[in-house]
């Protein structure tokens, strides 16, 4: 049985290898469902996968549909004109359905909207592909 620092290195390249799983998994639904992002957690499941499991890194990123955005980010922290706008236009979307929700009470409203300006903010100050 292992012990030691061995073990615990062991326990967290499964866990990152289990959130990377999790996180592509997510991704794929977002390719059905068009609310759900799917390079987001495709990015997630990328990063995690460096650090435990290479090779599926690796073929993330020849998935054609958005593997080279998620290569894009991972290695050079770009996103593409076109990713922009569909980001912030989604952020746009959910910001005004909140807006519509929650109506009645701007408290909320301020606290459901302020994450989504801060990551559009975000997105928009990122260097392009």
């Amino acid at each position: 049985m292992r012990t030691g620092p061995g073990l615990v290195h062991s326990i967290g390249r499964q866990g990152l290898f289990l959130l990377g799983a999790v996180s592509f998994a997510v991704g794929a639904v977002g390719l059905i469902l068009p609310l759900l992002p799917t390079t987001i957690f495709w990015i997630f499941a990328a990063w995690a996968w460096s650090k435990s499991c290479p090779r599926l890194q690796h073929r993330l990123y020849a998935v054609p549909v958005a593997g080279h955005h998620v290569r894009a980010w991972i290695e050079d922290g770009t996103i593409s004109r076109r990713g922009k706008h569909f980001a912030l236009g989604g952020l746009a979307f959910g910001l005004a359905t909140c807006a519509w929700a929650l109506s009645a009470s701007p408290a909320i409203l301020a606290v459901a909207g302020l994450p989504q300006i801060v990551a559009g903010i975000y997105i928009a100050t990122r260097p392009e592909a």
